[in-house]
């Protein structure tokens, strides 16, 4: 099977495609260009900036959508022909994306919101409000129910798709990343609000809606992801590090140097790591056997989401 990493370059308004069977072969593609070519969206371009910062992969083996930050839009993108199909307006700064059952889901971090779109009409069904400044949001398919950190506000929305119901629980700290796994989420808060060099994991039951487990951690964390047991890798933009944490012991039992500013990390379910580096602009390729760097490769300016297609 080939995989190919797809990473969404919010500096320059391009996506950069990666290769893992060929070599690394890699193509930058720019979404300026993409837009010249369709004649009724010439609208959207207008000289100013896209943002690409998410992007997920749909029900169809040949649909991307990626999720526009600056100029508030997400674009259905069809990769085989590789050209923009639709452009759709969603809230202000949209800057997670997830896919479920039909539906693309997208968070607006500047308008507090949560668009639901109807993937294969492509239009945008409802916007739900959420807490202040929403930072990531998870969708727990078992219950099919999404999770929101709401970041100011020092929350969790959980958000009844079936019902229409929204259940807030307050926390003790600013949650940025959330993980979920059976039934568990994680929590990778800011402690003291920012102000101080910790940060903060929680285990919040998914049964009983409570944290049945809280550790602060020395460190500032940007983004988390758990992979096998109670092993957890974290990134930090303040010292150009990658950590990773046995989380039953609770301890960092390793430190690795990547340089610049690591940020978005993504799991390939197996034993790959991929991180996105902002200040450096490459994609570092880790393995998580031997705890060693596979390659860094140069992406284009300020890259940050990833996603993993066929």
């Amino acid at each position: 099977m080939e995989w190919k990493v797809v990473v969404a370059n919010t500096g320059e308004d391009s996506i950069t495609f990666i290769d893992l069977k060929r070599n690394y072969k890699k193509e930058n593609i720019s979404l300026l260009s993409l837009l010249n070519r369709k004649e009724n969206m010439k609208l959207y371009i207008d000289n100013q900036p896209i943002g690409p910062w998410d992007l997920v992969k749909g029900s169809m083996e040949d649909k991307i959508y990626l999720a526009n930050a600056y100029n508030n839009s997400i674009f259905k993108l069809d990769i085989n022909k590789m050209e923009i199909e639709d452009v759709l307006v969603v809230g202000k700064y949209p800057t997670t994306i997830k896919y479920y059952n039909g539906f693309v889901f997208v968070l607006n971090e500047d308008s507090n919101s949560i668009s639901i779109v109807d993937e294969k009409k492509f239009r945008l069904i409802e916007n739900i409000s959420v807490g202040d400044r929403p930072k990531d949001m998870e969708i727990y398919r078992p219950s099919e129910k999404i999770f929101v950190a709401n970041n100011n506000s020092y929350s969790i929305d959980i958000i009844d798709i079936i019902n229409n119901k929204n259940k807030r629980i307050k926390l003790s700290n600013n949650p940025i990343k959330l993980c979920l796994e059976k039934k568990y989420m994680y929590i990778l808060s800011y402690s003291n609000g920012g102000f101080s060099d910790y940060s903060n994991i929680s285990v919040f039951s998914l049964e009983s809606l409570k944290i049945v487990k809280s550790l602060d951690i020395e460190g500032s964390f940007s983004n988390m992801v758990k992979i096998k047991g109670d092993i957890f890798f974290l990134t930090s933009l303040q010292d150009g590090h990658m950590y990773k944490m046995d989380l039953s012991s609770n301890k960092i039992i390793k430190k690795i140097y990547l340089d610049g500013m690591p940020n978005k990390i993504f799991w390939d379910g197996n034993k790959l790591l991929f991180i996105t580096n902002i200040s450096k602009d490459i994609l570092t390729i880790f393995n998580i056997s031997n705890n060693k760097v596979i390659k860094n490769i140069k992406v284009g300016s300020e890259p940050n989401g990833i996603v993993l297609i066929k």
